[in-house]
């Protein structure tokens, strides 16, 4: 039987033919002869296809560009810069899609992100239904599903979750970044996480490509694409591919900062540089390191400061050196303690007693530190001058406008210049943070204000210090929050209460939990079971 075919079929099938055969070896020339010699055939877009596929075989970021810039009439090409903002903002945030815009100003459709900025600028919060996770957004509205067994909050564009036991991110949109494959994941720094799986240690990148391969027995924090590995009990350092750039020798290793890093060699500190020059040896017991411009360092009990390059600025002499705070350090030596600057000097003598914890409450605060003489508190500032007398058993924190002093056994208030406001009134009182200062009689809790006046009257349980421009508030029957005049804005019945921001709080009680609109007083989102109202 003979079957004939009409002139267009024919036509097709010659077509076809033609393809075939022009690029039978599936090379790339192949295709792009056929592509300048066939303008006209059908089957150019399967050509275009294969060129695309062929340019792109591992879909980085490079091979997509060199396949925009020299195939820009493939019609693939779209595809390709598309790929491009997909690798580049897997995360989804919108410091990801900025950065992306910049570096890529020809993005030809910024019109469709619109919608991804939306969603990467969502303020999204972990609810539960059930046993399961999702994300909500800050009206209440479900953005991701509930179906995860644990959640993280989102940091930047990411969230870390869990499912069928294992551990992943996901991006705003729900999407997944980093593959469901891990024990556990660190949070990013420099766009690398440190992942653990059967306790191997590796890394993934802000796309969740692993890029650090999990053969180490223990990966640090990346800075300046750098972090210290460890394998068989040495340590070293890697880069952000996995690429040993220090050799793994020390017996521990810290995170760079500043461009050193503290190692340890047979159970002795230095600090090498990001070449491995060693720029202190390691002859101490215990190293600070430089993320300010001097490090403390420790010896046989006794401290002492180093620069840089390890030149002993400050001699091993003293059994307490502080932080620097307003340009000054504390130094303790023995029962006598001063103060430093910052280029190791001492410009506030020894000469004042370190009395018990003087390592704890002896740090200059907002230019006044708290030194005691003749058994009384006083307050210094940083010329050495006394702007509290030698008067008191104790002086609080100098937070404030106002600073809670003690001369017996109860509290008052002077101000920054040492005049008294009041004296011998609470049993206790604590420094103020946003105008406010918590003070206590008995088992009841109130605020003074930077006037002196009774803010909040003692009849609290318990107050936290202010946070978000509210105060966290305990009664008889639980936590709520009032406002920094003392209105109540939640009512004081869970079990805890959570600011996170100016407008929202989480509260919970009877393991139940919600977020309240703290500017309307109403639940945005609430469990079964948890109160209706925030009243």
């Amino acid at each position: 039987m003979i079957i004939s075919l009409s002139s267009s079929e024919a036509r097709s099938r010659l077509q076809e033919a033609i393809y075939r055969e022009a690029t039978a070896d599936m090379e790339l020339a192949s295709y792009t002869s056929f592509i300048r010699e066939h303008p006209e055939s059908p089957y150019v877009r399967n050509a275009e296809a294969e060129v695309y596929r062929l340019y792109t075989p591992r879909r980085t970021v490079d091979e997509y560009k060199k396949f925009i810039q020299e195939r820009s009439s493939n019609h693939r090409v779209g595809d390709a810069w598309r790929a491009i903002y997909e690798i580049r903002t897997r995360d989804l945030s919108a410091a990801a899609i900025t950065k992306f815009l910049q570096d890529f100003p020809d993005y030809p459709f910024v019109e469709e992100l619109v919608d991804d900025y939306r969603t990467a600028s969502l303020n999204l919060l972990p609810f539960r239904r059930g046993e399961q996770w999702g994300f909500i957004d800050d009206s209440g509205v479900e953005r991701i599903k509930a179906e995860y067994e644990w959640v993280e909050e989102f940091r930047g564009g990411q969230a870390i979750v869990s499912r069928d036991g294992r551990v992943g991110t996901i991006n705003r949109s729900g999407r997944q970044v980093v593959p469901f494959e891990y024990d556990d994941i660190e949070e990013a720094t420099e766009g690398t996480s440190t992942v653990e799986l059967g306790d191997r240690f590796g890394a993934v990148d802000a796309g969740g490509e692993l890029v650090v391969p999990l053969i180490y027995d223990d990966v640090g924090e990346f800075s300046k694409g750098m972090a210290y590995a460890a394998q068989n009990g040495k340590y070293g350092y890697i880069n952000a591919r996995g690429e040993v750039l220090i050799p793994l020798q020390y017996s521990s290793a810290g995170t760079f900062r500043n461009g050193m890093a503290v190692v340890q060699v047979d159970g002795r500190s230095g600090v090498i540089d990001t070449k491995g020059n060693l720029v202190v040896a390691p002859i101490y017991d215990w190293v600070e390191g430089f993320e300010e411009p001097l490090s403390r360092v420790r010896k046989d009990g006794r401290m002492g400061l180093i620069g840089p390059f390890g030149d002993e600025l400050l001699p091993l002499q003293y059994d307490h050196i502080g932080s620097f705070n307003d340009g000054r350090a504390l130094v303790v030596d023995g029962r006598k303690c001063g103060y430093i600057d910052e280029q190791a000097k001492v410009v506030i003598p020894v000469e004042y007693e370190a009395a018990e914890g003087v390592s704890n409450w002896g740090d200059f605060q907002n230019g006044l530190a708290k030194v005691q003489q003749g058994g009384k508190r006083c307050m210094i500032n940083t010329a050495n001058s006394k702007v509290f007398s030698c008067q008191y058993a104790d002086i609080a924190a100098a937070s404030g406008v106002l600073i809670p002093v003690r001369k017996k056994t109860k509290w008052g208030f002077a101000d920054r210049k040492g005049t008294i406001l009041f004296e011998n009134r609470y049993d206790q009182a604590w420094g103020m943070v946003d105008g406010l200062a918590r003070v206590r009689n008995g088992e009841l809790y109130g605020m003074v204000d930077s006037t002196g006046r009774e803010a909040f009257p003692l009849r609290y349980v318990g107050l936290l210090e202010p946070n978000f421009g509210f105060v966290v508030a305990e009664g008889p029957e639980g936590s709520g929050l009032l406002s920094l005049t003392g209105k109540e804005v939640v009512a004081l019945v869970y079990d805890a209460v959570d600011v996170r921001s100016a407008k929202l709080a989480r509260v919970e009680r009877n393991d139940a939990f919600g977020y309240i609109d703290l500017e309307t007083g109403r639940f945005i989102w609430r469990e079964e079971g948890l109160l209706k109202e925030a009243e």
